[in-house]
């Protein structure tokens, strides 16, 4: 019941304050001009990622510090209470807000980037990080054994090396994946909501009830959100609300015990389309993470003649289903789907440029 006041809440709240932060928006002319590489044919505001964050902030907060204060996911505090849950918020409110003035005013990649990284070391040293990950032959791999003592302002702190690195490039890879499939009405949202539920089922079979708690708030805001996002949509996240999804979808995994490979299935065709678009930018000699071009997987699929709706759905097809397997299969099956799935991610892009091709003739 507590899951589903939780959601509900969550939902509820994230629907009334997109209209706000939307109408509040349209009423400061805050809609800036259409890009090339945009799918919609009006301008539209781009902050909605605004109320995604409020609506989580404050259900998790209530939730953590009123309802069940004792609740944790780790051992450690800061300030009398659990660091891990106090990290994951104080690092949403930075992205959120350098991220909200990239929407507004504009930032460099540089800057943003620097944000992104400011915001994975404060959870990393909340002590989010892999220990250890399934090996698919057996057994497990260990990522704590490598500890570098640190002594700042007279007390010794300690990076886990490869624990800590996997998780930082774990989680400046998922808010830019996030935010390269932010591209077309309802994409980003939807598919984000789609695995934080996965992660939520995920976390509620393996008795890991506040790291549920977190997901099922996630998927409430995202629902919400959806209500005013989905074609023809009325108002975009922004790179505030991409950026912030990345973020707490970067974090579950790693909190719930390492499950990189499960968010990998839920989230595969984005993260494979990401390396691909990224890898084609490199080749040519562009910024992977800040040239506009049309090679996204979405863009694929209008260029081939689907609607925007049929993309979308098309897209929430492969993530519920690929996150389907991921609930039902052990680590090594989770291996042989993901590589089903580059195959799958693969072939529709052929299969997508052909049909291009045609149209094109």
């Amino acid at each position: 019941m507590a899951f589903f006041l939780a959601f509900l809440s969550t939902l509820i709240l994230s629907v009334i304050l997109t209209g706000v932060v939307r109408d509040f928006a349209v009423k400061k002319k805050m809609a800036p001009e259409l890009r090339e590489r945009d799918s919609h044919s009006r301008p539209l505001p781009r902050i909605g990622g605004l109320a995604m964050f409020f609506s989580f902030f404050i259900v998790s907060v209530v939730y953590f510090l009123l309802i069940a204060p004792h609740s944790s996911i780790g051992q450690g505090q800061w300030f009398g209470f659990d660091k891990r849950i106090l990290s994951i918020w104080l690092g949403s409110l930075i992205i959120v807000s350098a991220m909200l003035y990239d929407d507004i005013r504009g930032l460099s990649a540089w800057k943003k980037l620097s944000f992104q990284i400011l915001a994975a070391l404060i959870v990393i040293a909340g002590g989010i990080g892999v220990g250890s990950i399934s090996n698919p032959f057996g057994g497990i791999i260990n990522l704590s054994n490598v500890i570098i003592p640190i002594n700042l302002f007279g007390r010794v702190h300690h990076i886990w090396l490869w624990s800590d690195l996997l998780a930082f490039v774990w989680l400046i890879g998922m808010m830019n994946v996030i935010n390269f499939i932010d591209g077309i009405d309802g994409l980003a949202a939807g598919v984000s909501g789609i695995a934080a539920f996965i992660i939520f089922l995920l976390s509620l079979a393996i008795g890991q009830g506040s790291v549920a708690m977190i997901a099922i708030i996630l998927f409430g805001a995202t629902i919400g959100f959806l209500y005013w996002n989905f074609y023809p949509a009325k108002i975009f996240m922004g790179d505030c609300g991409s950026m912030f999804l990345g973020f707490i979808l970067g974090i579950l995994p790693l909190i719930s015990g390492g499950k990189l490979a499960t968010a990998f299935l839920v989230l595969g065709f984005a993260i494979i389309d990401g390396l691909i678009v990224a890898g084609t930018r490199i080749i040519r000699g562009k910024n992977p993470f800040t040239t506009p071009d049309k090679t996204h997987l979405h863009h694929r699929f209008l260029a081939a003649g689907f609607s925007v709706p049929a993309t979308v759905l098309s897209l929430y097809a492969i993530a519920a289903l690929f996150g389907w397997v991921a609930l039902r299969s052990t680590t090594m099956n989770k291996i042989i789907a993901s590589s089903i799935l580059i195959i799958v991610i693969a072939a529709l892009i052929l299969v997508l440029n052909q049909i291009k091709k045609s149209i094109d003739i």
